[in-house]
C-alpha cells in the first residue's frame, strides 16, 4: 500500500514538472567592457647592389702623314686625334625596417532585452 501511494505521489510530481512551461533566456544579462585586441609586427630587409661602367675611345686619322703632303701649303699639320674615357658606378644600399603595430578598441557591453546583436549600441 505504502508501495501505491509512492507511485502515485511520483507520478503527480511527474505530471505537475510536464505541465510547466519551458523557457530560456538567449540574451543574457550582462555587465562589462569586453575588448578587442591585436598585435602585429613587420620586418623587411632589402640589399640592392648596382654596377655600369662606360668605355668609350674615338679616333680621328685625316689619313695623311708628312711624306704625302711635302710640298703642300699645309705641309704636316694634319693631326691625329684619339680620345678615351673609362667611367665606373658602383651603388650599394642596404635597407632595414621594423615596424609594430597595436590595435585595442574596446565598446560598453550591456545586454537586457531581446536585441539581435546585444550591446552594439544601435539596434
Amino acid at each position: 500500500m505504502k508501495m501505491k501511494i509512492l507511485m502515485a505521489v511520483l507520478m503527480g510530481l511527474v505530471i505537475v514538472l510536464m505541465a510547466f512551461q519551458a523557457g530560456a533566456s538567449l540574451v543574457p544579462m550582462s555587465w562589462g567592457y569586453p575588448q578587442m585586441v591585436q598585435s602585429s609586427s613587420l620586418t623587411a630587409f632589402q640589399k640592392d647592389t648596382a654596377q655600369a661602367t662606360d668605355n668609350e675611345a674615338a679616333a680621328v686619322s685625316f689619313g695623311a702623314s708628312a711624306g704625302d703632303l711635302t710640298g703642300s701649303v699645309f705641309g704636316s699639320s694634319f693631326p691625329t686625334i684619339s680620345q678615351t674615357g673609362v667611367q665606373s658606378n658602383i651603388l650599394s644600399s642596404v635597407m632595414y625596417q621594423n615596424e609594430n603595430s597595436n590595435f585595442a578598441y574596446a565598446y560598453p557591453f550591456l545586454s537586457i532585452g531581446n536585441s539581435l546583436l546585444p550591446s552594439m549600441g544601435f539596434l
